[in-house]
């Protein structure tokens, strides 16, 4: 059996319900992502851990995500999408309800590490199932659109969350993250998903869809750099004594808003030459993003260097996505969709790990100057496939 989407579901305009439920959904639970990873680090370095140890909070969860991913994105191609969505968001929930006991870092790692297995199904069915609402033609606006989940959720979450954790408790903080993934599980069960075409004999399993594995490996580079400022910038900020560190995500946040939206519909109207526009110019505010950033020692680098990459986050991100989507077709979004992703957490799971062993050694400073050398590999890898 293969997933085919029935025709019938596909609604011509962008902002039709579904897509706004399933948009509401993905939003609500990246707020309670975004409200754990930059306050997790400190809750680990409060008990005892070290710098490296702090960057584990991000890793494990990411290396769950990594390995639940494929099968996924499988499982969404061959049986659909509503019930494998709640059960990753469930899955996401159990530990954050966990954390309200204020676990050691042993119990706190092991339930971080099964909260990744939520975040990696959820996230993977969400877009997917968002990706099955677009209009074809609106494809690149649409996730543009759908990805200002995150440019919110960024200017919202980690700032709340360092509050929260600095005038009242990380206990109110698990709270405050549980809520609202009940919420996305809410909204979730209320989403008109398609039917299933049975048609034909059952079709091959994909773990991981071929053509999405070059615009995923331009994610992969991009999100080694992005881990480096969800798990360190927290902590590089406190030691410079610059506050409050949570301005940068606001910031770039803010700047994804316009970035992620007007970076879909160049693509969606300029076609190839968009993607080459598009991409080649985020990279290259990435890297200046870095540049400021490692240069910092007071409050208006951090915003300068916010504006930058949350302008080449927001260009590249649904770039590369809009790309993996549009090379298969509705039968193949979930291997697609878990190809994208699966490369979206490698990076940051490797980042997180390398660039705490990188920090340990040599500081904050030499880590962030050497985060130019992820995107001038991706610009690489792009340029190489624009050859082919």
């Amino acid at each position: 059996m293969s997933t085919v989407i029935n025709k019938d579901f596909i609604e011509e305009k962008l902002w039709n319900r579904n897509f706004i439920l399933i948009s509401l959904s993905f939003l609500t639970v990246c707020l309670a992502f975004h409200s754990l990873i930059p306050t997790l680090p400190i809750y680990i370095q409060e008990r005892g851990g070290s710098e490296g140890m702090a960057g584990l909070a991000m890793a494990v969860l990411t290396i769950a995500a990594v390995i639940i991913r494929p099968v996924t994105g499988c499982a969404l191609d061959r049986y659909g999408r509503r019930a494998i969505l709640i059960i990753g968001l469930l899955t996401f929930l159990i530990p954050s309800l966990a954390y309200i006991l204020l676990l050691p870092i042993a119990p706190l790692l092991f339930f971080r590490f099964i909260q990744g297995f939520g975040w990696g199904i959820g996230n993977t069915s969400q877009g997917t199932v968002v990706s099955d609402v677009i209009p074809r033609n609106r494809m690149g606006e649409g996730l543009g659109f759908f990805g200002l989940a995150t440019s919110i959720s960024l200017a919202v979450a980690p700032a709340a969350g360092l509050w929260l954790v600095e005038h009242v408790s990380f206990q109110v903080l698990f709270i405050f993250s549980s809520l609202l993934t009940g919420f996305s599980l809410v909204l979730a069960m209320l989403v008109k998903y398609p039917e299933l075409n049975k048609s034909g004999s059952k079709s091959s399993m994909v773990f991981i869809e071929k053509a999405s594995i070059c615009p995923s490996a331009i994610t992969l580079l991009t999100t080694i750099t992005y881990s480096s400022l969800l798990s360190f910038l927290a902590l590089y900020a406190k030691q410079k004594g610059i506050s409050p560190a949570g301005v940068f995500f606001v910031v770039m946040a803010v700047t994804t808003f316009v970035s992620r939206p007007l970076s879909g519909i160049v693509i969606d109207k300029k076609g190839s030459t968009g993607y080459d526009l598009i991409i080649f110019s985020g990279l290259a505010a990435i890297i200046g993003s870095m540049v400021v950033i490692a240069q910092t020692f007071s409050l208006w680098y951090l915003i300068i260097g916010g504006i930058l990459y949350g302008l080449g986050f927001g260009f590249v991100q649904p770039a590369t996505l809009a790309i993996c989507i549009n090379s298969v077709s509705s039968a193949r979004r979930g291997a697609a969709n878990a190809t994208y992703w699966t490369a979206f957490d490698v990076g940051v799971a490797a980042g997180s790990v390398f660039w705490g062993i990188v920090s340990n050694y040599f500081g904050f400073t030499i880590m962030f100057y050497l985060n130019v050398v992820p995107p001038l590999l991706a610009a690489a890898v792009y340029f190489k496939k624009m050859l082919r």
